[in-house]
């Protein structure tokens, strides 16, 4: 029962919602049903609601005690609350968005023939308008449905009035203009990790018109546009004019949208750190400590685990040890159960590292099978490097050669595939240094190499010990 349905969505409730929810059960124009209001109130009165707390049998017998216990009368119960609590959930709806109250309510007088009154909200939701200040996409929307309206309405017997045909055009493009570089962010995002081939035929049109157009004015059209050009042609002068935008217009979005477009501005981040880039790398962890910290990327009281060890990454590479592991043990718990201690592992063994404190990363990396590709790559690299470092020549070889097919084994890793082949490569030649220095006295690694800076240090220290280079 704790599984259920039901539970979950009472779960998901807030405190307000909850006390909203307790009336409406109650309300006898809602339900007249005294099992469905004791049963509820069964669930209500846990202290905590967990797998022992909530379950079939002690529902029962909360009912009905000194009775046998009937399972079919137990699951009626859990369906037709769940009924109910679904339709709260749309009344609750429609009462907290004026927008729906307006459009459900004006579609039902059309529909009736009732025009006087579908006009009456109509023209009141326009004066409201007015003073709104948070003109986003559903603003925009809304604007356009009431205006689409307004004109089916009026112009049945007025052929002389502009019907606000000027205001429902610019409000129906604005829509369209985000709504398709909204989509174009998200399919940009998917086909670099996977080969998907989406026509997007109002997207080029779009590009075109946008350049000098009065809609860039329009701050949420700039963002999604300059979020498209950072995501798909690496604009890095998009990049800087998006962060100053969104910050100033966060208002403007719903969580999970600012969710999507902070995550597109930390993936172009990434790549140009991964590119050795310092700056990005600064921007990306100063970015994913904003987020964190003001809730955006915290969704159902989680952190996703690879944002959490993203984060701790960035740390660890601008060498900023105190941050990371402040992080850490601040957000360790927002990491899902089911993936918490390997994260942990993960994280502790790469700051292990990063502090130089090898025999411990190394016990951890090679006593862990990481839940993820990208993991699994990064740590057999640590392993690699920290072979090299030790000089246990032996097993660098046999780890860079299981490395080496790993990566050939893997796909559906996009920018990752090139990163990590880039890398091996890099190690190989290392190697062949280490074997023969006399054949590379004057050799230097190319400074596009991924890591360069580790890979220029284990050359010092080749050159240190008096190795003939």
């Amino acid at each position: 029962m704790f599984e259920s349905k039901l539970i979950s969505i009472f779960c998901s409730l807030n405190d307000d919602e909850k006390r909203k929810f307790r009336k409406y059960i109650n309300s006898e124009f809602v339900n007249k049903n005294e099992d469905i209001s004791f049963f509820f109130k069964f669930i209500d009165t846990r202290k905590k609601l967990n797998s022992k707390s909530i379950t079939k049998e002690k529902a029962h017998l909360y009912l009905y005690p000194n009775t046998k216990y009937n399972d079919l009368r137990i699951r009626h119960l859990i369906w037709m609350t769940t009924e109910i609590i679904e339709a709260f959930i749309l009344h609750n709806a429609v009462e907290q968005e004026l927008n729906l109250k307006e459009k459900i309510l004006s579609k039902y007088y059309i529909k009736k023939g009732l025009f006087v009154y579908a006009n009456k909200i109509i023209e009141d939701a326009f004066e409201e308008r007015k003073n709104v200040t948070v003109k986003n996409a559903d603003f925009y929307r809304n604007s356009y449905e009431l205006g689409s309206a307004y004109y089916d309405i009026n112009s049945r017997n007025n052929r002389t009035e502009d019907f606000r045909i000027n205001e429902s055009v610019r409000s129906l493009t604005a829509y369209t203009i985000i709504e398709v570089l909204k989509s174009a962010c998200a399919i940009n995002t998917i086909q670099k990790v996977m080969e998907i081939d989406t026509q997007q035929y109002l997207l080029q049109p779009i590009l075109d018109m946008l350049p000098g157009s009065v809609f860039l004015e329009l701050p949420i059209v700039r963002i999604y546009y300059n979020t498209y050009l950072v995501a798909a042609n690496e604009d890095e002068n998009a990049f800087e004019l998006f962060v100053n935008d969104i910050k100033q217009n966060e208002n403007l979005f719903s969580i999970q949208d600012l969710n999507g477009l902070y995550r597109t501005a930390i993936n172009f981040c990434i790549k140009k750190s991964n590119q050795n880039l310092k700056y990005y790398t600064q921007r990306t962890f100063e970015l994913y400590l904003y987020t964190i910290e003001n809730g955006i990327l915290i969704e159902n009281n989680e952190i996703n685990r690879f944002i959490f060890t993203n984060t701790i990454t960035l740390g660890i590479k601008l060498e900023d040890f105190n941050k990371a592991e402040s992080f850490m043990k601040k957000y360790s718990n927002y990491v899902n159960t089911e993936f918490r201690k390997n994260t942990i592992d993960y994280s502790n063994a790469k700051i292990l590292y990063a502090k130089q404190q090898l025999d411990k990363a190394l016990e951890i990396l090679l006593t862990n099978e990481f839940k993820d590709t990208i993991w699994n790559l990064n740590a057999k690299l640590i392993i690699s490097k920290i072979y090299f470092e030790t000089r246990d020549m032996k097993a660098f070889h046999l780890q860079l050669k299981a490395f080496k097919i790993y990566i050939k084994r893997k796909s559906n890793i996009g920018y990752h595939k090139t990163y990590f082949t880039n890398v091996t490569d890099a190690l190989t030649k290392l190697f062949e240094i280490y074997k023969k220095p006399e054949k590379y006295k004057d050799f230097e690694f190319d400074s596009t190499i991924p890591d360069i800076d580790w890979f220029n240090k284990m050359l010092e220290t080749l050159k240190t010990k008096k190795t003939k280079l």
